[in-house]
């Protein structure tokens, strides 16, 4: 019967932020350990990662804006990354005119690969925690994520002129 945690000593909002924020670090630091074992630079790890985990096709120009590229340097990317097999263009279904890209097989049977000792390791973790408590991080995990995109997202725009 999985238990539940008793809070940590500080539980207040400022330690969770820290803890959020020591959490992307160590995500951000097994991204580049992921993308050395699938012989990815970091960019281009970070390029498939929002190919595999976006929920509408993305087209290079798109990926590009979200890895922080221009649309030459996004096509450049994305050339290398088909030509060593990790992504597929497809002509858009609804638009002839656009491409969207997909990871190949390939790439999603290595990258599952890769992170199974992660996900066990995590399972693990979660069994320790009581029913109601998985909501409650999941439920934090999905808000804290918009938060994040929301912000990432007004960053992007143009700052206000001083007036």
């Amino acid at each position: 019967m999985p238990r539940t945690r008793s809070p940590q000593p500080d539980d207040s909002p400022g330690s969770v932020q820290w803890a959020l924020h020591h959490f992307v670090v160590a995500a951000a630091a097994l991204d580049v350990t992921l993308g050395q074992r699938l012989d990815l630079s970091p960019s281009e790890f970070q390029a498939m990662k929002h190919v595999m985990t976006t929920k509408d096709p993305l087209g290079p120009v798109e990926l590009g804006t979200l890895v922080g590229l221009t649309s030459g340097s996004a096509t450049t990317l994305v050339d290398r990354l088909e030509r060593a097999g990790h992504l597929a263009r497809h002509r858009d279904s609804r638009d002839r005119r656009r491409l969207t890209l997909e990871p190949t097989p390939e790439v999603l049977s290595s990258t599952r690969q890769e992170m199974r000792p992660l996900e066990a390791a995590l399972e693990e973790l979660l069994s320790t925690y009581s029913e109601e408590d998985r909501r409650v991080v999941a439920t934090f995990l999905r808000d804290a994520t918009d938060v994040y995109r929301r912000f990432t997202s007004e960053a992007r725009l143009p700052a206000a002129a001083d007036e």
